[in-house]
């Protein structure tokens, strides 16, 4: 085959990648925002939304809530050993097109997906593992539900909540008002490769700008790290996985932990854990961190067709840092 041949063979599967790409979206941002338009396409892109969530956090629609025509307010409960837990969330009133729901900080403005809702049911079934300490959520989307769960119910010393997107922050920032948090929880605007460059920067001994509350953007954060740092479902962006590692290298204590929720899809809950290894995190990897949420994987499995383990069930990384023996 010649080189010309080569070229347009390329440009083909290109195209056809593209193509894939943007049919995908397409079924997402249509699934996510039940727009009317039938759905007419191949059987190999059938939308991940299809199954919502595992019906362990419940949201119900509060009837007297000011009428806003930009959004909804909905009461989030749950019920732990008998006792009930239940925060206010404000849920975004907007149709989407696909080519907003490109990119890492757009999706998680239109819903609460599942990682979210089983690390949430998670931390207030271990209320431990933050009680006392200082939490930062990643990439926490238009809820950070797991955080707010966290801020309102299990006695963290200081909760940040961040997203890379502007509008998810600002949703947020209403949230912790609603909820009366606002006292003791910050929320920031993080975008992790710059966070991440900052860090590095700081790593090799250049001069960073110092982090202060009244910064917008977390990333400046160089003085003080997180005992607790949480992530759900953020691993399937190829382009930021080491910037990801990096910014929580950075930010947890020595003596903390990162709880990264994630489904598996296919290699890359597996390729985070490898980058998190390489990066120098001790990673631990539990199937069946919880007896409820296991039984309710079982249940879907076996009982709803739509419900794919690799895609929807979330498995529970623990990060913790190696530690550093002192030569001699």
């Amino acid at each position: 085959m010649n080189d010309k041949s080569c070229g347009v063979l390329r440009k083909t599967e290109d195209k056809e990648r593209t193509s894939m790409a943007q049919r995908r979206w397409r079924m997402l941002a249509r699934a996510l925002t039940r727009s009317p338009e039938p759905l007419i396409e191949p059987e190999d892109v059938i939308s991940v939304r299809r199954f919502t969530n595992f019906n362990l956090v419940k949201p119900k629609l509060l009837e007297n809530a000011p009428v806003d025509p930009k959004s909804s307010w909905y009461e989030y409960s749950c019920v732990v050993d008998n006792d009930l837990f239940a925060v206010l969330v404000r849920r975004i009133n907007k149709t989407f097109t696909a080519n907003e729901l490109i990119g890492f900080n757009n999706t998680g403005n239109v819903c609460v997906w599942p990682s979210e809702e089983c690390l949430g049911y998670y931390l207030l079934k271990n209320q431990r593992i933050c009680r006392n300490k200082t939490v930062l959520e990643l990439g926490g989307g238009m809820s950070c539900l797991a955080g707010v769960l966290v801020a309102k119910y299990c006695g963290p010393s200081g909760v940040t909540l961040t997203d890379g997107n502007v509008t998810s922050v600002d949703n947020v920032r209403c949230i912790i008002a609603r909820n009366n948090m606002a006292d003791f929880v910050k929320c920031g605007v993080v975008q992790w490769a710059r966070a991440a460059n900052v860090l590095r920067q700081a790593a090799s001994g250049h001069r960073v700008q110092t982090w202060s509350p009244e910064t917008v953007d977390e990333s400046r954060r160089t003085e003080g790290l997180y005992d607790v740092i949480l992530s759900a479902d953020c691993l399937f962006f190829d382009d930021v996985r080491l910037d990801l590692v990096e910014t929580i290298y950075g930010w947890l204590a020595d003596d903390g932990i990162a709880l990264i929720m994630a489904p598996r899809r296919g290699m890359t809950f597996q390729k985070f854990a490898d980058a998190a290894v390489k990066r120098g995190f001790l990673a631990r990897q539990i199937e069946r961190y919880d007896a409820d949420v296991w039984a309710r994987h079982l249940e879907l499995g076996d009982n709803c067709q739509e419900y794919c383990a690799d895609i929807h069930y979330p498995v529970l990384l623990e990060l913790t840092k190696q530690k550093k023996t002192p030569p001699g």
